[in-house]
């Protein structure tokens, strides 16, 4: 799958690749891996979750470093992170 760079706003339901005009590769390539959860994220509302819920800790290669530099992207994003509610999973 190629991946475009992301033009205009980001929101919950735009695809993770969004994320890449925010994020580092070395952030970005573990996130949409997933290694150590069951299903990796598949929209930036996904990995709003993933952070409210606590489990970007759970992912492999994501060590303290990366998860500041997603919830920085996040915010740079102008996503409100600290009030999202969590969807249930599908």
């Amino acid at each position: 799958m190629p991946l475009y760079p992301h033009h205009g706003r980001i929101n919950l339901d735009c695809p993770v690749e969004c994320l890449l005009t925010v994020l580092s590769l070395k952030a970005f390539n573990p996130l949409t891996r997933a290694c150590g959860l069951e299903e990796p994220p598949r929209t930036v509302g996904d990995v709003v979750d993933l952070h409210t819920r606590h489990q970007l800790r759970e992912i492999s290669g994501l060590g303290p470093r990366r998860i500041l530099e997603i919830e920085a992207a996040l915010v740079l994003a102008e996503l409100d992170i600290t009030s999202h509610q969590h969807r249930p999973p599908a």
